[in-house]
């Protein structure tokens, strides 16, 4: 890991620490809101993101934040995509709800997005101390119990009953959501975190296989979306073939292990959606 990126996981350990863990299984019920029906935000949400804006602006003079929670309040933030200035993604606890729950799956991601596109991400789950850290042709690391491992996703299983995926199919238009879901019918084990830190995580580390999205929200998935093709994986829109870029906002995408498995299995939704049509 070199300085920078050392620099970065240093504070995401510091936030985690003093505005996160403190306040896990410890929430007052005032601290706790419904943005809109099961989206929330905590205090610790927006402590940690406070916490974390002003010092990876001093990090990288001249670059901007795109936090979660600054963008829910004002969604014009969300043009600082357009630009190719250096941009900060910051999802400041990632899987609320989870982390609301008591549940230990939740993390905090940040990328860095330089002329639209993912140069460097960080994932880290607090709870487990798992940090995951890529820059873009470097390769992608996990750094655990004083531990650190070169990622690579590998290939998945060819037979759908022996594949562990995630479908998450809310946000999608009715003809994908009937695929998918059909689809995962013939899918061996099936999880929902509800946590973008874990799944990407997971299937970078090659324990999982498949997850599908439609909200693309950038402090969502830019982090995963480097992590991932940095260990082998990819993470594709199946109705363009199209590569996920930071400026792309809903899919429908489907994240893989690989090349040759993300392929066969979008083909395989592809044909139940046209089946479906004809």
């Amino acid at each position: 890991m070199d300085r920078f990126s050392e620099k970065v996981a240093a504070l995401m350990r510091e936030v985690a620490a003093q505005e996160i863990m403190p306040r896990f299984r410890a929430l007052a019920r005032h601290e706790v809101e419904e943005k809109e029906k099961d989206d929330y935000v905590t205090i610790a949400d927006r402590a940690s993101e406070l916490w974390l804006t002003p010092r990876l602006l001093n990090l990288l003079p001249g670059s901007h934040v795109l936090g979660e929670e600054a963008a829910s309040a004002d969604l014009s933030l969300l043009s600082l995509l357009e630009s190719d200035m250096p941009v900060w993604t910051i999802d400041p606890v990632d899987g609320t709800k989870n982390f609301v729950d008591g549940l230990d799956t939740f993390g905090v991601m940040l990328s860095l997005i330089e002329n639209g596109s993912v140069t460097r991400a960080w994932i880290y789950l607090p709870v487990t101390e798992e940090l995951v850290v890529s820059a873009r042709s470097e390769g992608a690391f996990l750094y655990a119990a004083g531990n650190m491992q070169r990622l690579g996703a590998g290939a998945a299983p060819a037979d759908p009953a022996a594949q562990a995926a995630s479908f998450y199919v809310r946000f999608m238009p009715e003809d994908w959501r009937t695929a998918i879901t059909a689809h995962a019918g013939t899918v061996g084990q099936q999880s929902s975190f509800l946590c973008s830190a874990v799944d990407y995580t997971n299937v970078a580390k090659g324990c999982h296989d498949f997850v599908t999205y439609h909200r693309m929200l950038p402090w969502d998935h830019a982090p995963g979306s480097l992590i991932l093709r940095e260990a082998g994986g990819v993470v594709r829109d199946m109705a363009t073939g199209e590569d996920y870029a930071p400026r792309t906002l809903q899919g429908p995408h489907l994240v893989a292990r690989d090349e040759e498995s993300w392929h066969c299995t979008a083909e395989r939704i592809r044909a139940l959606r046209n089946a479906q049509s004809s």
